[in-house]
């Protein structure tokens, strides 16, 4: 990490599990409390972008103002071309819009442009505390771009079949990114989203998921809240929208713990996440990766 920065992507193969969410509060909840921040969204279907501008003015951005244009060979842009200020003090965006869309392709490791985001993040890093990417549900070139950017991943579930079933192949993202372009990449944790614990099933895929991963699920739960719903509507983080809720309380809990972790979980020895890469035939234990570092040299 840069000083005390730190780059964290928030990640799913699924949909509507919290990632676009997550970001949006946790930005305005940093913000309020003084760090600098900065969001990315390298989602085409520019929801965070929207969350905080609304659909008009997202859609009259000119490519080479979004994200999009680290993307594509046309463009050169520099920090200041395509971050922006948002309405709040100490938070700015990478606004995207549907442009992005034809940019994000698989075979990631293919593309060209696979750097371009880390690149521009090495360079406004050091004038940030926080920066916070809001993936797509798919690991293609923006998620790709996102991991090898980043210091971090959370992956938001929703404590549910279908929001867990994918889990493996982000694992997998994950374990690849940090072999082949970032080694300092670690998976910050799994963040239960839309929680509601009245519903059994809820605690039982707590529960299951804690069994299996340990201390890489947050103890922070995002609740299943109305509030969250309608500060978007208002165009508000949660914080600034109803600073005394329980909402409000569970993302300065997630902040406050993210920001513990990222030490910790940064200072950890590299290993592997998903399950299948952990065992080489013959050998009893599991093993750790061996991942290169900037200079060449094995870690």
């Amino acid at each position: 990490m840069d000083g005390n920065s730190f780059i964290t992507s928030f990640l799913n193969r699924k949909g509507g599990v919290g990632k676009t969410s997550s970001v949006f509060h946790l930005a305005g909840s940093y913000a309020l409390a003084g760090y600098k921040v900065l969001v990315c969204d390298l989602d085409p279907q520019a929801s965070l972008s929207q969350g905080f501008f609304g659909p008009a003015y997202v859609e009259s951005l000119p490519k080479e103002r979004t994200v999009a244009a680290l993307f594509d060979d046309a463009f050169d842009p520099q920090p200041e071309d395509i971050i922006q200020k948002t309405p709040f003090e100490n938070l700015w965006i990478i606004p995207a819009t549907n442009d992005l869309t034809d940019h994000n392709t698989p075979r990631p490791e293919d593309a060209e442009s696979q750097y371009a985001l880390r690149d521009l993040l090495g360079e406004a890093r050091s004038h940030l505390d926080v920066v916070l990417i809001d993936c797509p549900p798919n690991l293609q070139l923006c998620s790709w771009a996102a991991l090898l950017a980043s210091d971090f991943v959370v992956v938001p579930v929703i404590p549910e079949d279908f929001s867990s079933q994918g889990l493996i192949y982000v694992q997998q993202a994950i374990d690849t990114a940090m072999m082949q372009g970032n080694p300092r990449l670690r998976l910050l944790g799994y963040m239960l989203t839309m929680y509601n614990r009245q519903l059994g099933i809820h605690k039982a895929y707590e529960k299951l998921l804690r069994e299996q991963y340990g201390d890489l699920v947050l103890e922070t739960v995002f609740p299943l809240a109305t509030a969250f719903k309608e500060a978007v509507s208002r165009r508000h983080p949660i914080e600034v929208d109803k600073p005394k809720s329980a909402a409000t309380d569970a993302v300065k809990a997630l902040a406050e713990e993210i920001t513990h972790r990222a030490p910790i979980f940064s200072a950890r020895q590299a290993e592997y996440y998903y399950a299948g890469n952990r065992y080489v035939p013959g050998v009893a234990q599991p093993q750790e990766p061996v991942v290169e570092t900037q200079s060449g040299e094995a870690a």
